[in-house]
């Protein structure tokens, strides 16, 4: 039964006349629904305090509903936190969710949900974008303060090389316990048989590292290091349901933005953006491609954290270990669902990007992507002349252009790389 009571989005929502983002809307809808009797309210209702993913009208109906089953769905971290910027599930008819997801596992009272940054044509990202990307940002290219050519050829720059990956990570322990993540630590972890084929693309400031489990040889990819901003390439995207931004004041959550540290209490939730030198540049450029190397993301998480060490001091004790011949990674295991991957990604996959570009995004996405396809190809050109401009030559243009894998996709991503 539902409540007589109509508020402005409620009836856009019916009438499917929404006018706000759909992210918004979806979860304007979901905090105003009760999850145990399914009345809609006016107000935005209260939240499971444990898990953050499902409402209540009031304690009788959260009561209720736990017992119904929501204690078991809680205790196994079958949902993430309702969260406008992870939205797991098909929303406003679409085909496909916003942020599929790939990978999920709980342990200690932590539970991690992994998704994928991607965009309409899938390519990975480039190491020349800046890590905080927006439509202002421009890409790096010879003669800016402190890049030179070689600088960008010994990092493969401008390759489509990096996986994009977003990481949801919340803490439900009962101990009401805090808990530290350590995002700088992370690694995605190659099966036996595609070990050669993650190595072809490294570079010398990737840092992937191999060990060897049951005679077969594995790669541990760190987060990608940024040579030009000297710090890992990863945000902290939002912390309890707040974006942040690149001028937003951290919260106490935050112990360390540049580094994803972050000391969780029970409930809270954060979502960490994270990238991992994967691709090639050459038949390794796509998201599918990538994500089919990979079987694990690790996650160091410490609970019950102490604070009896400095951050810094922990943080280190990772990285020496790590880099340690042979060693293997250490944290919570996440594994990838590759089920998932290619019953996202099935239509690029079997019909290149017009056929995935239709399916997730519609006829209107089509057309944007065409006009950004010309755009993309115009501003090639004037990439080239800036080149040439600051003393390059035509060869070294189109040697930095073509050489480095700079094809039309690749454009597309160094020139609309946008929050979304």
């Amino acid at each position: 039964m539902q409540s007589t009571e109509t508020s402005a989005w409620q009836g856009e929502w019916e009438r499917g006349q929404v006018r706000r983002r759909p992210r918004t809307v979806h979860q304007r809808a979901a905090r105003h629904l009760c999850s145990s009797c399914g009345r809609i309210s006016p107000k935005k209702l209260p939240h499971c305090p444990t898990c953050r993913s499902v409402c209540y009208c009031d304690r009788e109906c959260q009561r209720a509903h736990y017992y119904k089953g929501h204690k078991e769905d809680c205790e196994e971290f079958l949902s993430p936190p309702l969260d406008v910027t992870f939205v797991t599930e098909p929303i406003e008819g679409e085909k496909y969710a916003r942020d599929p997801i790939f990978a999920q596992h709980h342990q200690d009272g932590f539970g991690c949900w992994v998704s994928i940054k991607t965009s309409p044509h899938c390519e990975l990202q480039l190491l020349a974008n800046p890590t905080r990307a927006n439509k202002d940002a421009h890409p790096r290219l010879p003669g800016d303060p402190g890049v030179t050519l070689d600088d960008l050829d010994n990092c493969n720059a401008h390759a489509s090389n990096l996986l994009t990956l977003q990481v949801l990570v919340q803490n439900r322990r009962k101990d009401k316990k805090t808990g530290l993540v350590i995002g700088s630590q992370s690694r995605v972890v190659s099966f036996g048989k595609s070990t050669e084929d993650v190595l072809k693309g490294k570079t010398t400031v990737d840092g992937v590292t191999t060990f060897r489990l049951d005679e077969q040889l594995f790669a541990s990819v760190p987060v990608a290091y940024d040579p030009f901003d000297k710090e890992p390439r990863l945000l902290v995207k939002n912390v309890d349901g707040i974006e942040l931004k690149e001028d937003t004041r951290p919260p106490p959550a935050v112990k360390n933005a540049e580094k994803g540290i972050l000391a969780l209490r029970p409930g809270q939730y954060a979502i960490l953006q994270m990238q991992y030198r994967v691709g090639d540049g050459g038949s390794i450029r796509k998201d599918w491609t990538a994500l089919r190397l990979v079987q694990t993301l690790t996650l160091p998480v410490i609970v019950p954290w102490e604070e009896d060490r400095s951050l810094t001091a922990i943080e280190a004790d990772f990285a020496r270990d790590h880099a340690k011949s042979g060693a293997t990674p250490l944290g919570m295991r996440v594994m990838f669902d590759q089920d998932a991957v290619q019953e996202f990604f099935k239509d690029g996959i079997k019909g290149g990007d017009e056929a995935h570009i239709r399916s997730h995004y519609g006829e209107k996405g089509v057309k944007k992507y065409d006009r950004e396809t010309e755009e993309a190809k115009r501003k090639s050109l004037d990439i080239v002349k800036e080149f040439r401009r600051r003393g390059g030559t035509l060869e070294e243009a189109l040697v930095f252009q073509l050489g480095a894998g700079m094809t039309d996709e690749a454009l597309l991503t160094l020139l609309h790389w946008e929050e979304d």
